[in-house]
Order: C-alpha cells, then sequence, then structure tokens
C-alpha cells in the first residue's frame, strides 16, 4: 500500500490542525472548570493561533523577501537574545536595533536593487 502525498499538501494540512487546536481550545474553555483545562484551552489557543497565522502566510513563505535586508534578521535575533537575558534592558535594546535597522535600510537603498 503506498499512498503518494500530493506536493502541496501542508498548507492544507496546516490549516486543519490549526482548526483542531482552536476548536479544542474553545471546547476545553467551555467545558473545563480546574485550573489545568484552563491551562490547557489557553495553549492550544496559542498555537492555533500562531498555525493559522503560518497557513495565512505560506506563500510568503516560499519566497525570500529580497527587499529585507539579512543584517535586519541577525539584528532582530540578538535583540531577542539579550532582552530574553534581561528584559529590563528593553528601553535601549528597542531604540538602538530600530536605529541600526534604519541605517542598514538606508545603505541598502543607497546600493542600488538586488543583484539576482
Amino acid at each position: 500500500m503506498s499512498a503518494t502525498l500530493p506536493s502541496n499538501f501542508r498548507r492544507p494540512l496546516l490549516l486543519i490542525v490549526a482548526i483542531a487546536l482552536l476548536i479544542g481550545s474553545a471546547t476545553a474553555w467551555w467545558l473545563g472548570g480546574e485550573s489545568s483545562s484552563k491551562f490547557a484551552a489557553a495553549a492550544m489557543g496559542r498555537i492555533g493561533l500562531v498555525l493559522a497565522a503560518l497557513w495565512l502566510a505560506w506563500p510568503s513563505l516560499r519566497r525570500p523577501a529580497r527587499w529585507f535586508p539579512p543584517a535586519v534578521a541577525v539584528i532582530g535575533v540578538i535583540s531577542l537574545m539579550v532582552l530574553a537575558a534581561q528584559p529590563r534592558l528593553i528601553f535601549a535594546v528597542v531604540p538602538a536595533a530600530a536605529t541600526l535597522i534604519s541605517i542598514t535600510m538606508m545603505i541598502r537603498g543607497f546600493r542600488g536593487p538586488p543583484k539576482g
């Protein structure tokens, strides 16, 4: 029994899992009364919303954003790591990251359109 999956099965599967998690979240929230059911409802709801957002963004995830400088992703990851270690630095990290991203995008704008 060799069943072959179509090449584009991931997006519909993502939608089905997201809907199932959101329905499970609503069911646990309405029918459960304990703290564990509230926790399960919150967890399933958050994961379901993230999967639904991923389903919505799926076509754009298949191709890279050519206008987006690669340094922006690096700046974002480093900023998140600093904020995870020291959340009180948010008032210093956010303006610094915004400044670096702005400078990076301006430099990329002066260099011209990406080649390729």
